[in-house]
């Protein structure tokens, strides 16, 4: 053989080895499954949540008055303002005005209320601007709790109950131990947390109370009793404090002021002269 056609025969062998490795390759991938690439999920994207912006505290609708050092707002004269507290003195001037009363250091603060409650009036602080140097009060008028209005207290002799003994009720101060009830109307010592003292016309008038027992009471009539009346709508034959009334007589009244206490406590309740009262204070 020459050379020529070894070369030819060589060729040969070569494509039909190419050949096969073809058709090996192609059955090879008919026969091998394919393996399918999963699909990643969608990540659910989080819904942010709202902001929640806080309600504000409403301020009840009433007239707004707003006043600086040197004015008067009933019977408080600003003397000073602070950037927390107001700073002045208080006049007594219900039902009557005393020209040379000189007036009580007092000190207010947002929220304090120097309205007359009793004649259904409430004029509180409300905010202090310290930079402008000014102070607003809101004053909503109302009905009155007593028909009659202030004063409604108790005259100066009476007797208060205290771990102490008997004290004129004139001679309490906020601080001093005092006798008053809890919810359930057992006797408990608090303390006293305000005290008052109202002037009064020399018209004024007071019930003479009287009971069964021999208890008696010097009182304005529309001074709140415990049960949610008025001393003044006590009637002979009536039940209060666990006896009968025997007299409720309207009397002139000689001295020049009303007095009444607040205790601590759930109920604001007192013995004067023994007999249990409310307070006109709150």
């Amino acid at each position: 053989m020459n050379q020529k056609g070894f070369i030819n025969i060589l060729l040969i062998v070569v494509i039909a080895v190419l050949a096969g490795a073809g058709v090996f390759l192609i059955a090879t991938r008919q026969t091998t499954p394919s393996t399918p690439i999963p699909t990643p999920s969608a990540t659910p994207i989080p819904t942010p949540s709202p902001t929640l912006t806080p309600t504000p505290t409403p301020v009840p609708n009433g007239e707004k008055i707003i006043r600086k050092v040197g004015e008067k707002e009933i019977s408080f004269l600003i003397q000073k303002i602070n950037p927390d507290n107001v700073e002045g003195l208080w006049f007594e001037v219900y039902p009557i005005e005393r020209p040379n009363d000189p007036g009580t250091p007092k000190t207010l603060y947002v929220g304090d209320d120097i309205g007359y409650a009793c004649e259904g009036v409430s004029e509180k602080l409300i905010s202090i601007n310290f930079a402008a140097q000014t102070i607003t009060f809101n004053k909503v008028v109302g009905q009155p709790p007593y028909d009659g209005g202030c004063p409604i207290c108790l005259a100066g002799n009476s007797l208060i109950d205290t771990p102490s003994g008997l004290i004129p009720v004139k001679d309490l101060q906020v601080g001093m131990l005092i006798w008053t009830t809890d919810k359930a109307g057992y006797r408990i010592s608090g303390i006293v947390t305000k005290t008052s003292k109202v002037p009064v016309p020399p018209t004024h008038q007071m019930v003479h109370l009287v009971l069964k027992d021999g208890r008696e009471l010097f009182v304005s009539p529309k001074h709140p009793t415990v049960d949610g009346r008025a001393v003044g709508e006590l009637a002979p034959s009536d039940v209060y404090n666990g006896v009968s009334v025997v007299s409720t007589e309207r009397v002139p009244y000689d001295e020049k002021a009303t007095y009444d206490i607040l205790p601590s406590g759930d109920t604001g309740f007192y013995w004067a002269n023994g007999i249990l009262m409310g307070s006109t204070l709150r």
